[in-house]
């Protein structure tokens, strides 16, 4: 039976995207590079097809063009991120970086759409990471509140939401606990001490603007693996809590409570990596909650209880292993289960459990290989699979707003084909195809049947 839902008014629908996934390296200097060019030089190989940020998807000189196609395929909200070391040079702003990201937002603006800002995308100075291991020290606050105090300063009046972080678990997960991402090692006690400093830094963002720019909100995007347990047998549902503690709660009831849960802390205690904090940090944390929440939700983690010991230094994964679901639809190509009525859930739980916060889906997208495999006969590409995925996350997201969760917005990723890590351009995610020898973009069948929706103003799903 199809249901059809009513976009309403001021419900943002655009895309989403990350200064280095599609600025890269293009207009840089040197001396500003940041963490995704220390990644990348550690060792290409590692990269797919060697490419990395030397040849993003050169939004820096097409930002023009993308823009206008966005507006023209009728989206009304872009989120971008500010590249911290092209904005900053040491501690001032750099004029080329000012002039370029003033120039985006005037753009935006001029096509009358809303811009959004995340001011740290991964995408922290190099130059932190070679000399003070980047978030694993706290003068990495310092540094970043001031970038921060300067782009506010820069740009408050022209952009009224901004968020401190997008996903700041993701790199320090990778890089200091599976061992996947620079700087390559397993190092538990670094991994909290850096995952509390970025909590720290996000309270410390919020206050600063709540002090000197009280025209802006100040939120933060949450990597949202929505934990779901194998069974109701008591060995799996304490599997999933101790799965969703540190996997979703550690920055969520951060962010919405301004608290750290307790348990964190006795469980960091007893696996000796306690992450070190200062006496009033916690009261920091605690009066300075996010005034809006970006969900980027990608797949849900499912698990059972361990029938083995876990060995090795501490992770989430001492608590859980993991759990296939018989009724599992998989995306092969990037290794995702795909389970929209997540979006639902996730909304249901803030309402229910974080007093109905506002948040919006801030990312959500699919990544296939060899999508050339869906070219029709007048050079197009048929990415029906990506209309699916975006017509049923968008319909819970919907779904969502009329149960009264105090939702927001949809945010693809992304706009164009851009770079991963690692992954490079394996996996594409855009409703924008683009030529890797020309930088031509190419609109996919997705970007149409967008632009049909926002021009009906309703989604229909199945």
């Amino acid at each position: 039976m199809k249901k059809t839902y009513e976009i309403p008014n001021h419900f943002m629908i655009g895309t989403s995207s990350s200064a280095w996934q599609i600025e890269g390296c293009a207009g840089k200097k040197p001396g500003q590079e940041s963490w995704a060019e220390l990644f990348y030089q550690t060792n290409p190989h590692r990269w797919y097809d060697e490419i990395g940020p030397q040849k993003a998807s050169d939004f820096y000189h097409h930002y023009q063009e993308d823009i206008a196609t966005m507006a023209k395929f009728g989206m009304n909200t872009f989120r971008f991120t500010i590249q911290w070391p092209r904005f900053m040079q040491g501690n001032e702003v750099n004029p080329d970086g000012l002039a370029y990201y003033q120039d985006v937002i005037d753009t935006i603006k001029a096509h009358g759409m809303k811009p959004i800002i995340s001011l740290e995308h991964w995408d922290i100075p190099a130059k932190l990471f070679k000399e003070q291991d980047g978030w694993v020290s706290r003068k990495t606050i310092d540094a970043y509140l001031h970038y921060v105090d300067r782009a506010l300063h820069a740009f408050h009046d022209d952009v009224d939401t901004w968020f401190a972080f997008t996903e700041p678990n993701i790199p320090i997960d990778n890089g200091y606990i599976h061992k996947i991402w620079y700087p390559f090692v397993h190092d538990p006690q670094r991994a909290y001490q850096a995952h509390f400093h970025k909590i720290l830094a996000t309270a410390k963002a919020v206050a600063l603007a709540h002090q000197k720019y009280p025209n802006i909100t100040m939120g933060a995007m949450a990597h949202m693996t929505p934990i779901y347990a194998a069974s109701n047998d008591i060995r799996d549902v304490q599997a999933a809590y101790y799965t969703d503690l540190f996997e979703v709660r550690l920055y969520l009831d951060a962010y919405l409570k301004g608290e750290i849960p307790s348990e964190i802390f006795t469980e960091l205690k007893k696996y000796n990596c306690l992450f070190a904090y200062g006496p009033n940090d916690l009261e920091i944390i605690h009066e300075n909650p996010v005034d809006l929440l970006g969900i980027d939700y990608y797949f849900p983690i499912r698990v059972q209880a361990r029938n083995t010991p876990y060995e090795g230094p501490f992770c989430s994964k001492v608590y859980y292993e993991d759990y296939v679901w018989p009724e599992r639809e998989y995306n092969a190509d990037r290794g995702w289960e795909i389970y929209p009525k997540a979006i639902l859930d996730v909304g249901r739980r803030i309402q229910k459990d974080y007093g109905n916060k506002p948040w919006f889906v801030s990312e959500n997208g699919i990544g296939t290989e060899g999508e050339d495999r869906y070219r029709n006969d007048k050079g197009y590409i048929d990415d029906d699979y990506r209309i699916d995925f975006i017509q049923r996350h968008l319909g819970y997201a919907l779904q969502a707003k009329e149960e009264g969760c105090n939702v927001h917005g949809y945010l693809i990723w992304s706009f164009i084909d851009n770079l991963s890590a690692i992954n490079a351009f394996k996996n594409r995610y855009g409703l924008l195809e683009l030529d890797l020898n020309t930088y031509q973009r190419i609109p996919k069948k997705s970007l149409y049947w967008l632009q049909n929706v926002m021009q009906k103003g309703e989604l229909s799903v199945e």
